[in-house]
This record gives structure tokens, sequence and C-alpha cells, in this order.
């Protein structure tokens, strides 16, 4: 029996992302711009490694806690930087960037003032 490449329907992805909107700790995102559609995906990428990632972390064949330290540093820094482009951005069009809690949070906690 030969497997056919069969693409869901329209209303079958629609009714996949309904169900997913009402799943615990999903977000809707409308997306308005090319950059931003390129971000999102990257980042829907990035969630799924990084949660298979500390799943990982420690294990045997897996990745060392001196590994898994330098990575976890390494995105902080990429999440630090996305933020204060997005802040100088928003500054420059007189848009209001709301700086999320988790970063406000890191930065009192004098970890974040040491990549300053």
């Amino acid at each position: 029996m030969e497997k056919k490449d069969i693409r869901p329907t329209w209303q079958e992805i629609q009714e996949k992302k309904i169900n997913m909107v009402k799943e615990r700790g999903s977000r809707v995102l409308k997306i308005n711009s090319p950059l931003g559609s390129t971000l999102f995906n990257i980042l829907r990428q990035f969630d799924m490694a990084y949660a298979h990632f500390k799943a990982r972390l420690g294990e045997m064949d897996g990745i060392s806690h001196e590994e898994g330290e330098e990575l976890m540093t390494e995105g902080r820094e990429i999440v630090m930087a996305f933020s204060d482009y997005t802040s100088k951005l928003s500054k420059r069009i007189r848009f209001r960037y709301y700086t999320p809690r988790e970063i406000s949070e890191f930065m009192k906690t004098g970890q974040g003032a040491d990549a300053e």
C-alpha cells in the first residue's frame, strides 16, 4: 500500500489552530511584518528545541551541566539583546515598548546588571 502525500484541508488546519489556542501555555500572535514572520518561525523551533534541551540536561549521552549553563547564558544574552533592540527601535518611532516582566525581574537580581 502506497502512502500518499495527503495535505490537511483549510478547515482542518483552522480547527487544529482553534484547538491549540485552548491548550495551557498557548499564545495567539498576529504577525504584522515579514521579519516578524521569520522570527516567529524561529521562535517556534527554538521553543521546542529548548524544551528538549532542558529534558536532556545532565543525562548520560545528553548535555553536561557545564555545557548547558553556557548554552543557557548565551540564550539569555540573545533574549536581552533582542529586548534592547526592540526598545531602541520603539523609542525611535515613539512606540511604547513594555519590557517583559521576566526581563525586569532578571535585571533586578543583579545578574542582568553584570551583562551591561
